[in-house]
């Protein structure tokens, strides 16, 4: 007697003398590591020894710059390279009463270019912590990326707000404060 149904893309097939089964499982699960889309806010962990919370960015764009995160006190883009290796840059969690807020910051240029393109910039796109809530200006535009909190233990629970690449945009009339608008790309 000879089976019909045969191993195929996406299943695994076992036969014998008391029938056959078909073994559905994802062979290579996605929970393997750290999940990573665009622009992800990542929880790295608590430091003890600094009593520090930090966090990572997946890599993501704004309107085709990859942002940045202060790392060590500097300014580092989210897509850097260590002799040909990926090295993602990692920041301090900013709270105040164990609660945070992470942004996406994106300013202009001299000349009105919105993103400004310089990443030696305060323009240039930032992805930051921040312990209170932050709201458009005429200088900057923010866009809530996750927000957290840390209990007593220091077990820190993280919710995103959104996530991708993004486009976006800011308009300027008269004395009215700037509006700046985002499309997930």
């Amino acid at each position: 007697m000879s089976s019909n149904i045969q191993p195929g893309t996406g299943y695994g097939f076992t036969s014998g003398g008391f029938g056959f089964s078909l073994d559905t499982t994802n062979p290579f699960p996605e929970d393997a590591g750290e999940k990573c889309v665009p622009l992800r806010v990542n929880y790295k962990g608590y430091e003890a020894s600094g009593s520090t919370h930090t966090f990572g960015v997946c890599v993501g764009m704004i309107n085709n710059l990859v942002p940045q995160i202060l790392e060590d006190g500097v300014w580092v883009k989210l897509d850097r390279i260590v002799d040909g290796v990926p090295s993602p840059p990692t920041a301090v969690i900013n709270f105040t009463s164990g609660l945070t807020y992470f942004y996406l910051r994106c300013g202009k240029d001299s000349s009105g270019n919105f993103p400004d393109p310089d990443p030696a910039n305060a323009g240039y796109p930032k992805i930051d912590s921040s312990g209170t809530t932050l709201t458009d200006d005429d200088v900057y535009g923010y866009i809530l990326l996750a927000h957290g909190t840390a209990d007593s233990n220091n077990v820190f629970t993280l919710w995103q707000d959104g996530t991708g690449s993004l486009w976006g945009d800011r308009v300027k009339l008269g004395t009215i404060v700037a509006k700046y608008y985002y499309a997930r790309v």
